[in-house]
């Protein structure tokens, strides 16, 4: 049988957000698409709260990891791998420039609102995204197991959003169709050796920039955040 658990919250870097759609004269309900995106992110978030196979709460990345990694511990220091290379390519791509790779970072955790570093991330999460995607497709361990997600997800209401307060709000389900299972590794950033701990931010964080209103916001008007 089926369990949702429903979640209640800010839309990421939503006060912006409703900012940027009053600037454009435009009303929530016109930019909210129940499609694909939707799902990718429902998907995303259930792998991440409650069907992580390695995890008590991971990031998202995990379901690309089964049937490439063969315990917790394998899949930590790949995640954490795969996103010390996002930070890696950030670095090259803006070497000197290091007031805005601050501004990357403090975006990353919410402690700014930067526009195109809200743009960076979600391009370069999508990149990723595309990677491991194109990873998994002779894997069918973990082709398995992203179709039993989408199977879950498919059963799961949309998304709904409210405006308050100069503020954009969230409600949807996300669900499983087991029992959670104890005993997984919980994992805190407290955890992980200084050197590490950048790229587990990344890691815990990212999946926000892929958020199908900041990604409809942003293909419809990449200045618009």
């Amino acid at each position: 049988m089926n369990r949702v658990m429903k979640v209640h919250s800010e839309v990421p870097f939503g006060h912006q957000l409703f900012v940027s759609l009053y600037l454009k004269d435009l009303h929530l309900n016109a930019v909210v698409k129940h499609d694909r995106m939707e799902m990718h992110y429902l998907a995303w978030e259930t792998v991440r709260k409650q069907t992580n196979p390695f995890f008590q709460k991971g990031t998202g990345f995990e379901g690309y990891l089964v049937g490439h990694c063969s315990d917790a511990e394998a899949a930590l220091e790949e995640i954490l791998q795969i996103n010390q290379d996002i930070l890696d390519a950030i670095a090259r791509m803006y070497r000197f420039e290091y007031g805005f790779r601050s501004r990357l970072m403090k975006t990353l955790v919410k402690e700014a609102n930067d526009s195109e570093a809200i743009q960076i991330w979600s391009a370069y999460f999508g990149a990723e995204l595309g990677k491991l995607r194109a990873r998994i497709l002779s894997d069918n361990e973990a082709q398995a197991f992203r179709l039993d997600t989408y199977r879950i997800v498919s059963t799961l209401p949309t998304m709904k959003y409210d405006a308050v307060d100069d503020d954009i709000f969230q409600n949807y389900a996300i669900g499983t169709d087991s029992e959670i299972e104890y005993g997984k590794l919980a994992i805190s950033i407290g955890m992980l050796p200084a050197h590490q701990q950048d790229a587990w931010l990344v890691a815990d964080n990212i999946g926000e920039f892929g958020h199908p209103l900041i990604r409809h916001l942003l293909l419809h008007d990449p200045d618009g955040c």
